[in-house]
């Protein structure tokens, strides 16, 4: 990424027309804007540099970004799949999805779910989750019902973790 959205400034977001955002896989060099984006989307600690190289060249997960015309990260989708017995082939889940403030109800987190959507395609997964805080809001909630997903499990975290 040639430059992060700086702390303190947020991108003029113009309207999101096909020109005016275009979605790729993550760099190692877009550390300072994944961890703004994730910091929005409530994990105060964003990320660290380690942590991005180890994920963004891990092999079972892939990081989208939305970038607006100047190559500056708007939004993310990470996107993780695996084998699994059960299902008796690959399951993938989107992780973490956040558009930026500014540039939200531009059809960026849409067209992001939809790259994550056939890129499960291609992948021949069996089954496609999202994973959502608990404290997702109703309009977050229809907004993923719009995009096709349905709520249908309950997932418990261990307590230590």
């Amino acid at each position: 990424m040639s430059s992060p959205i700086a702390k303190n400034s947020t991108p003029s977001p113009t309207p999101a027309t096909p020109a005016a955002f275009r979605i790729r896989k993550a760099r190692r060099g877009d550390v300072e804007a994944l961890s703004t984006l994730l910091r929005e989307l409530g994990y105060t600690e964003g990320s660290d540099t380690q942590t991005v190289h180890w994920v963004t060249s891990h092999p079972e997960i892939e990081i989208y970004v939305a970038c607006d015309l100047q190559d500056r990260p708007v939004g993310m989708l990470s996107l993780s799949h695996r084998p699994q017995l059960r299902l008796r082939g690959r399951i993938a889940t989107v992780d973490e999805l956040v558009v930026t403030e500014p540039w939200r109800r531009r059809g960026v987190g849409r067209a992001l779910l939809l790259h994550a959507i056939e890129r499960a395609r291609v992948l021949s997964v069996k089954r496609l989750e999202l994973a959502a805080r608990q404290d997702t809001g109703t309009e977050t909630g229809r907004f993923y019902e719009a995009c096709g997903f349905v709520a249908d499990c309950m997932v418990f975290r261990h307590a230590g973790s």
